[in-house]
């Protein structure tokens, strides 16, 4: 059976449920931590400092001088670490594993070369943040602005410098990255109605029609 890879933004489930597979004997591969085991290629991180913390201090935001040059670089980090997952992935799974690949939720900027393994040899699943929790995640963002990958998604009008278009561009930023899962993504679901149901039931879902 090929592997199952996980979709969607911060927050919306996506480690959590492949933490429940992975308590059932899935092998979990955690993309994100397997970065922050390598940030120390593209930063400098002290002593009890969190390295998602550090990361986002380094980027800094996309008006900052300096940023597109190191949003390409983490890219190039992240590329490195999600072909290599892809390539673990497929070893254990044809050594009979069942795999569960937990994507970052920037994955979609990653080339398209990428981008089509992870589409022809993973079953990919679309964990889609609810309508509902959107305004409060741009709340949330505009409350205290975080570093995130925004590729071409940053394009600020002319009264828009120095972040004062958030209000507009982080819903567009959604809506772009939302776009990309779908395409990308064999099976999408509520990740709202994932929140509440049980794990038998949100399980099934997620492995409905697994090839």
């Amino acid at each position: 059976m090929r592997p199952v890879s996980f979709l969607g933004m911060s927050g919306v489930g996506k480690s959590h449920w492949a933490k429940k597979l992975e308590a059932r004997g899935w092998l979990r591969i955690d993309c994100d931590g397997e970065i922050a085991d390598r940030l120390g290629e593209l930063l400098t991180i002290e002593p009890g400092e969190e390295p998602v913390r550090a990361l986002g201090t380094w980027m800094g935001m996309p008006w900052t001088r300096g940023y597109q040059e190191r949003e390409a670089a983490y890219l190039t980090l992240e590329e490195v670490v999600t072909v290599a997952a892809i390539d673990r992935a497929l070893e254990a799974s044809e050594a009979g594993r069942d795999v569960v690949l937990d994507c970052t939720g920037s994955v979609i900027y990653l080339k398209e070369s990428v981008l089509a393994r992870l589409a022809k040899q993973t079953r990919v699943v679309y964990l889609r943040t609810p309508e509902a929790q959107k305004d409060a995640m741009l709340a949330r963002y505009l409350a205290e602005p975080k570093p995130v990958v925004w590729s071409k998604s940053f394009t600020p009008r002319e009264d828009e410098r120095e972040g004062r278009g958030l209000s507009r561009l982080y819903p567009e930023l959604l809506a772009f990255r939302d776009g990309r899962y779908t395409a990308l993504a064999h099976h999408t679901l509520d990740g709202g109605w994932l929140a509440e149901a049980s794990d038998d039931s949100g399980l099934s879902a997620i492995l409905e029609g697994r090839a």
